[in-house]
This record gives C-alpha cells, sequence and structure tokens, in this order.
C-alpha cells in the first residue's frame, strides 16, 4: 500500500483537490484507495457525500477522519498498519491539516510521498518556506520519503512577481513535473464525483452539449492519471535508490 501525504502550513492551497485528483484516477484504474483526512474541513467527507448523491462514487474508495488535535499518531499508524494488512487497499492518501502541528510532522514520517500543493501567488507562497524548511530538516533526519511542491491552480503565464516569489520559496526543492491548470477540473470533482464514473453515467446517453461535457471530463481524468503517474513513478524510484 502506499501511502502519499499531502501537506501545508495553510488551506486553500489545494491539498484537498489533489489528493481527490489522485483518488479519480486510482479508481478509474481499478484500484483502491483509502483516503485519511485529519482536516477538520473534512473535505473528502463532502465529495464522498456529494459524488453519493448523485451515483458517482465507488466502493473502491474508503473515507476515514481523524481529527490532528484530538487524535494521538499511535491511532494513525494502527489505521495504516491495518489497512496494509487487510490487503483491501493500493494506496493511502493522507490529507493534513493546513497548519504547523506536530501531528502533521510526525505524520509525515510515513508517506512514501509528501506533496506540497501551492498556488503560485505572493501570498500563498509566503508559507511555503515553512512548510519546506520542515521537509528538509525530516530529510536531515532520514525521518521522509520523497516530497515535491505542486502548483495549482495555474495559469498558462505567470506574472514575473509571481516567478520571483515561487523561485525564492523554492530554492532548488524539487517540483513535480505536473502542474494542475486553473481550469473546471476542481469544479467537476467536487460537482461530478469521481470522474471516471461521471463519464460512465454521461455518454451513454449523451448528445449535443453533454457530447462536449464528456470530452472535458475526459481531459480532467486525463490531467489526474497524469499527476498518478507522475506519482507512481516518484515512489518507485526512491524504491529502487533505498
Amino acid at each position: 500500500m502506499k501511502v502519499i501525504a499531502a501537506y501545508s502550513h495553510k488551506g486553500g492551497t489545494g491539498k484537498s483537490t489533489a489528493l481527490m485528483l489522485l483518488a479519480s484516477a486510482i479508481e478509474a484504474r481499478g484500484q483502491s484507495a483509502l483516503l485519511v483526512d485529519c482536516d477538520p474541513q473534512r473535505n473528502f467527507n463532502m465529495y464522498r457525500l456529494q459524488s453519493e448523491e448523485i451515483g458517482c462514487w465507488s466502493e473502491r474508495l474508503e473515507v476515514r477522519y481523524l481529527d490532528f488535535e484530538a487524535t494521538g499518531i499511535a491511532d494513525l499508524e494502527s489505521g495504516l498498519m491495518a489497512a496494509e494488512d487487510s490487503g483491501r487497499f493500493d494506496y493511502a492518501l493522507l490529507n493534513l491539516a493546513g497548519v504547523d502541528h506536530p501531528f502533521n510532522r510526525e505524520a509525515l514520517r510515513y508517506a512514501e510521498l509528501t506533496l506540497l500543493p501551492f498556488k503560485p501567488a505572493a501570498t500563498e507562497l509566503s508559507e511555503l518556506g515553512p512548510a519546506l524548511e520542515v521537509i528538509r530538516n525530516l530529510e536531515a533526519e532520514r525521518e521522509v520519503g520523497a516530497a515535491r511542491v505542486l502548483f495549482t491552480m495555474m495559469r498558462p503565464k505567470l506574472t514575473v512577481a509571481a516567478s520571483a516569489y515561487r523561485d525564492a520559496a523554492l530554492d532548488g526543492f524539487p517540483v513535480m513535473e505536473t502542474r494542475l491548470r486553473d481550469t473546471a477540473i476542481f469544479a467537476d470533482i467536487v460537482m461530478r464525483g469521481l470522474l471516471g464514473r461521471a463519464i460512465a453515467s454521461t455518454e451513454a446517453q449523451a448528445s449535443g452539449l453533454e457530447k462536449m461535457q464528456v470530452k472535458r471530463l475526459r481531459e480532467a481524468l486525463d490531467d489526474c492519471q497524469m499527476l498518478l503517474a507522475e506519482v507512481d513513478a516518484i515512489i518507485a524510484a526512491e524504491g529502487r535508490q533505498a
């Protein structure tokens, strides 16, 4: 079971969305995932409920909530170990609260890959440096797996200021080649549920504008699958180096 975490020091960077994109790709591949939400907003549960209402959720995905302020790290560890032992899940997606908290730092030790989603804007990138410092400290202690910055809500061209802030904050830290574009993919994940299921339920009777909708959903799923393929490649490369 591959464990992937999403981590930042603030909310609204795209942690939940990035992991739900992975969940859509995992489900469309016919695999399964445990979605562990440690963020009080409980976005995973919101996505699940919305998707169930429109028949676009899957039993291959299971959502669990752990309150990061009330839960000990031992509970997370035992939950991940039980999921591993069950043989039910190919992935565990760990959504950490958008704060700098001891629970998060401990939780990162269980991830084979940590994604740090950030929007390339000055107000967002100001929080990137401290989060990267936590990762670098864990790397120095050999207590964290691979880590990559994942830029979200990417526009075709960044402003000069945004580019400067981005480069200064990164300071050589590795970045995902896949970048999440500023498109309707975010709305699709929230409003239409798992993309593979949404495509199957729409295209059977699609006509006119609905055919264009299916085309857009397929393009969104392609983005999800591209992200998952890169995630898998990074974890495989790290495993060969270990």
